[in-house]
């Protein structure tokens, strides 16, 4: 029907409210998030990806996927960043990727 359609421009910088955030994800969606979590903080401690597969009960090739994730585009960028103020990443909303220390 609109075929000169523009493509909606990308908000990089969002902030979703917690309590937002968990209405809009699924409890399998939930799951999803805080396992690739696990996975992002074991592969920065430096474990092999038999090993996070093993530990995080998930496929090699998920933990594979994460670390491509991981190695280009923003969230290299957010980690990068994250390392520089922290020594491990920490989260304010241990609902979904549990409790920090």
């Amino acid at each position: 029907m609109y075929p000169y359609m523009s493509k909606p421009l990308e908000v990089k910088d969002i902030s979703i409210p917690d309590h937002i955030l968990r209405q809009l994800l699924t409890p399998s969606e939930m799951r999803m998030l805080k396992n690739r979590w696990r996975i992002v903080n074991q592969l920065e401690e430096g474990l092999s990806i038999r090993k996070i597969a093993e530990d995080v009960k998930v496929g090699s090739d998920t933990v594979v996927r994460v670390s491509k994730m991981m190695n280009s585009g923003e969230l290299q960028k957010v980690l990068d960043k994250e390392k520089r103020g922290l020594k491990k990443i920490k989260t304010s909303t241990p609902w979904i990727f549990g409790k920090t220390e």
